[in-house]
């Protein structure tokens, strides 16, 4: 593996390795689309495409939607990190 097995600690497996550069690949494809979605809002709301009403209805459902996910993420978060 490139000479890292002798850098990494023996309890770093390659199945771990591949699951943090998995996870790490999700999140920058998330992150691409979150961005694209962002962008072509932008794009339509500068060309004038979506009327005023629309957009503030948009902006408003994605903020709600960020502020779900981070109510329902923090009890995860805890509950995932409890010892039962």
């Amino acid at each position: 593996m490139f000479g890292l097995d002798d850098h990494l600690p023996p309890r770093l497996t390659k199945t771990a390795l591949y699951r943090v550069v998995g996870l790490g690949l999700r999140c920058y494809v998330a992150a691409v689309v979150v961005v694209g979605c962002y962008s072509l809002l932008w794009t339509l709301e500068v060309a004038g495409v979506v009327p005023d009403a629309w957009l503030s209805v948009i902006w408003i459902a994605i903020a709600v939607m960020g502020c779900l996910f981070l109510v329902l993420l923090v009890p995860l978060f805890y509950v995932s990190r409890s010892t039962r």
